[in-house]
């Protein structure tokens, strides 16, 4: 399994500028998964990540600041990240990240 990791900050994702993002092959399953590193607000929260492909949103819950990224987001050369986070009286998002797969 390969993992792609991004940096969350307040509301801003970026991609990890330590990770490897190159030589990704649209068409994969079960082999790509997503880490994320959390600043304090997000501390408490109950966290999801969106992956979205051609318009479509797919929402997957974090377990311990990771993933598995969904097939559906993988079947085009590009696809998009964001992060939300709630706990009670309080509900966070982030930006989106776009990936590139050029294979």
């Amino acid at each position: 399994m390969r993992t792609l990791r991004f940096i969350v900050d307040g509301q801003s994702i970026k991609k990890d500028p330590s990770c490897d993002f190159k030589g990704l092959v649209p068409g994969t399953k079960g082999y790509l998964e997503a880490h994320f590193q959390f600043s304090d607000e997000w501390k408490g929260c109950k966290k999801a990540a969106v992956f979205t492909a051609l318009a479509k949103e797919h929402a997957v819950p974090l377990i311990n600041g990771k993933c598995e990224i969904p097939e559906k987001a993988l079947t085009w050369k590009v696809f998009s990240v964001k992060v939300a986070g709630i706990r009670e009286g309080y509900r966070i998002t982030t930006n989106k990240v776009e990936v590139l797969q050029d294979g």
